[in-house]
């Protein structure tokens, strides 16, 4: 009989049966080695919290593991909605917590455009189409950046630059990124140089990422998302004006999606007094919002909209639901709107609890999904009589659940009316890009899990579906592996791919030395959404 989980041995990395265990109120993951014996790994330092997640869920482990691990020789396609693309472990930073570079990976993988060709061909094939984010080392550092991303629109696919936004610094180049109508998701930590130097041992990161987004507010079209990695001690006092920064420039931030700091690093470089978990995070968020109320829900729970917004949206990729339906342990989300002056709850605006709303319209679209499965959204009267259902089933508990008042006050009334007046005077007197940018009255805040292979387990890898791509040497084919699991597996892969296609060669090609005051900024956090 299989074991009921498995997980990654601390030491040796082997496969071995794994159970969860709270004690002290937090939760571990215990490994049964049978060559290093037992050993233990931090997954929640909340258990309360990281067990609501499940019930909220109501989900129920299975018997056996249906996932071994194995994800070289796993045959499941797991169908991804994000699919992570290495381009390059060549950086401008040298981060003591990254293990994405030359530095840690001890070769330098910079393959040439012919591979980029064959990635995106496959993927441009799949049905529906995946989100792809290019990833690194620092993608920017690339000067071919914009022709990789020309090969992908070529196939249909809309590639994203996940970047430590250090380049960005640089005027020109920023404008011919924004011009090209890239978009970013921009590694930034927090608005105080004293953050980069506990963090990244580079004080002066931070003023290049602050020119990086001036830059990209001046020329961009688009919104983007900020990426902050946190942890204890560093800069969990200053996530709230991390938020009021997204705030003020709501009309350029999307989103903004944290990672815990993952210990990842080698021995010796770098010294985290205090593990920090997802339920930290969501805690430092909840500190950091005025007026409390925060709550965090799986963002798994929005595969529920899957269905229903087929017959709104002929497009079935939506950037909101792309960890849907993976697990309650994966991402976590929460809602902040805007009054105007800063971000609150959504809670301020909702006659229940977020949780309890969430769980409310799960059960209401499951109830009505039967009906749906049964048109066809791409028939002009299905897809009409598909629409008339879920509206007359989510209408009435909108008008139950929903505080308009609250919703729709006079501050944020107002603070349209002052946008639209500027945008008009913009508009009169030339082009600004922000012409062309909307203003959001929500956030959308993510916790996000990332490469933490120390407290990952089978079951939550089962249903993965944000994955890396890369081609098998052994055979040719393009394969993926589940992004939380491809730490384990990537050095030897892109080993091999370097030895085949070579290496390009292009400015900069060495990484910048970790030294207080170095003029560089810093790689992203290791993380996706």
């Amino acid at each position: 009989m299989p074991p009921p989980n498995l997980g990654l041995c601390n030491k040796c990395r082997a496969r071995v049966p794994a159970e969860f265990l709270e004690r002290d109120g937090q939760t571990w993951i215990r490994k049964d080695c049978p060559a290093c014996g037992p050993n233990e790994s931090l997954v929640s330092s909340d258990a309360a919290v990281w067990q609501a997640k499940r019930d909220l869920w109501q989900y129920v482990a299975t018997d056996g593991a249906a996932c071994t691990l194995h994800c070289d020789r796993c045959p499941v396609d797991h169908k991804p909605n994000m699919v992570f693309l290495d381009v390059t472990n060549r950086c401008n930073m040298n981060c003591p917590i990254c293990i994405a570079t030359i530095r840690g990976m001890g070769f330098d993988f910079n393959p040439p455009l012919e591979y980029f060709e064959k990635i995106f061909d496959v993927l441009g094939r799949m049905d529906p189409k995946p989100m792809v984010e290019l990833f690194g080392g620092e993608p920017t550092v690339r000067d071919d950046l914009l022709e990789i991303i020309a090969i992908g629109r070529k196939h249909g696919l809309r590639p994203r630059v996940v970047t430590n936004g250090v380049r960005l610094a640089d005027e020109a180049y920023c404008r011919k990124l924004c011009d090209a109508g890239v978009r970013m998701r921009f590694a930034f930590d927090g608005r105080s140089p004293d953050i980069y130097e506990r963090l990244r041992h580079n004080r002066s990161a931070y003023e290049k990422k602050m020119k990086g987004l001036e830059n990209l507010k001046k020329y961009s079209r688009r919104r983007h998302a900020i990426i902050a990695c946190a942890a204890w001690g560093i800069n969990d006092r200053y996530i709230g004006d991390l938020i009021q920064f997204c705030h003020d420039n709501r009309d350029l931030i999307a989103e903004l999606g944290i990672i815990p700091l993952t210990e990842n690093w080698n021995p010796g470089e770098f010294n985290a007094a205090v593990t920090t978990t997802m339920e930290d995070v969501e805690k430092m968020v909840q500190q950091a919002v005025p007026g409390g109320m925060v709550e965090f829900v799986p963002a798994g729970l929005s595969y529920a909209l899957r269905k229903p917004r087929s017959f709104f949206r002929r497009d079935s990729r939506s950037e909101l639901l792309l960890l849907g339906g993976v697990h309650p342990n994966c991402e976590s989300v929460t809602l902040l709107v805007s009054d105007g002056r800063q971000y609150r709850s959504i809670n301020r605006c909702l006659k229940k609890p977020l949780s309890q709303a969430a769980a409310e319209v799960v059960a209401l679209l499951k109830m009505i999904e039967p009906r749906l499965d049964r048109l066809d959204p791409g028939r002009f009267f299905q897809r009409m009589r598909g629409k008339l259902l879920v509206i007359r089933t989510l209408g009435p508990w909108v008008l139950r659940t929903v505080d308009f008042h609250r919703l729709f006050n006079r501050r944020p009334v107002r603070a349209a009316i002052k946008a639209l007046v500027a945008q008009v005077r913009r508009s009169r007197a030339g082009f600004d890009a922000a012409d062309h940018r909307r203003a959001a009255m929500l956030l959308r805040v993510a916790v996000l899990p990332f490469e933490e292979q120390h407290s990952i387990d089978a079951a939550r890898m089962e249903n993965c579906k944000a994955v890396f791509a890369y081609e098998d040497t052994d055979d040719g084919k393009v394969k993926t592996i589940p992004a939380c699991l491809w730490y384990p597996y990537r050095n030897p892969l892109l080993e091999k791919l370097s030895k085949k296609y070579g290496v390009v060669r292009g400015k900069p090609e060495t990484e910048a030395p970790a030294t207080r005051g170095d003029p560089h900024g810093c790689p992203p956090p290791r993380a996706p959404l």
